[in-house]
């Protein structure tokens, strides 16, 4: 029987993970599961699983930069939004990887590919380069280009300029879009998945929001590490960042 701890920032996808396993609590126990990489380093140093599913992307660290900071190095299983010209970047280095939205047929293969790895002839992994397989990865990834963002409006899709959105705020099941003219436009998204499809102008500051950074007027250092945000739009927005997401904040922004 293996052991493992789900590690992935958005809650919906750390949900079906368990609902995928509870198909092969024979073999696999979750024993923990954490939603960034701090507490992810605290509880598998602590617990110590056999196996991780570890997300690529978190807010405050990856999920190289977690398994880098472990004293011991268990088997992992990636998962990742990311599409197939990533792929090349786990192929030495992981048990397998999972391209979200994945199925149970998919995620079957994994858990029998975990199986013969990880059984009980396995062979003896050399330790793995975590930094080098980061490198690797972002050699792999493209380029985020700025472009028009669509918005549903009516029976018509408008087309709004990046530089024209101040931020993005989840909404329920939704996400609504700031724009400097005062308008918003409430759309069916996941702030998840635009964090990923964002140009590089834009900074995910906390589980509901996600920031223009040339729309950040003035930045106040706020208790346990946080900060206090206050946009340039009319009604100065305050966003205070998420425990979480500041210390990514503090990298992007280049704040003390």
């Amino acid at each position: 029987m293996f052991t493992t701890i789900i590690i992935d920032d958005e809650n919906p996808a750390r949900i079906r993970l368990k609902r995928l396993l509870s198909s092969f609590a024979d073999k696999i126990e979750i024993v923990g599961e954490a939603d960034c990489g701090i507490d992810a380093i605290q509880q598998v140093e602590e617990l110590r699983p056999d196996v991780l599913f570890l997300d690529v992307q978190m807010p405050d660290m990856t999920g190289f930069e977690v398994l880098g900071k472990l004293t011991y190095q268990p088997l992992v299983i990636f998962t990742t939004a990311y599409e197939q010209y990533a792929i090349k970047a786990f192929e030495n280095y992981s048990v397998d990887y999972l391209v979200k939205p994945f199925g149970a047929a998919r995620f079957e293969r994994a858990i029998q590919k975990l199986e013969k790895f990880g059984g009980e002839n396995k062979v003896q992994q050399e330790p793995t380069d975590f930094k080098k397989l980061e490198q690797l990865f972002e050699s792999f990834k493209p380029t985020k280009k700025s472009f028009t963002f669509p918005v549903k409006v009516g029976d018509k899709i408008i087309l709004i300029d990046f530089q024209n959105i101040h931020y993005f705020q989840a909404e329920d099941k939704h996400v609504r879009v700031f724009t400097n003219t005062g308008k918003t436009y409430l759309g069916d998204w996941s702030l998840g998945k635009l964090a990923e499809e964002l140009p590089e102008d834009f900074v995910r500051v906390h589980r509901s929001y996600i920031i223009h950074k040339g729309s950040i007027g003035s930045i106040q250092k706020y208790f346990k590490g946080k900060f206090v945000l206050t946009l340039n739009d009319t009604k100065k927005t305050s966003i205070t960042t998420g425990s979480t997401y500041s210390e990514v904040v503090a990298a992007l922004l280049k704040l003390g």
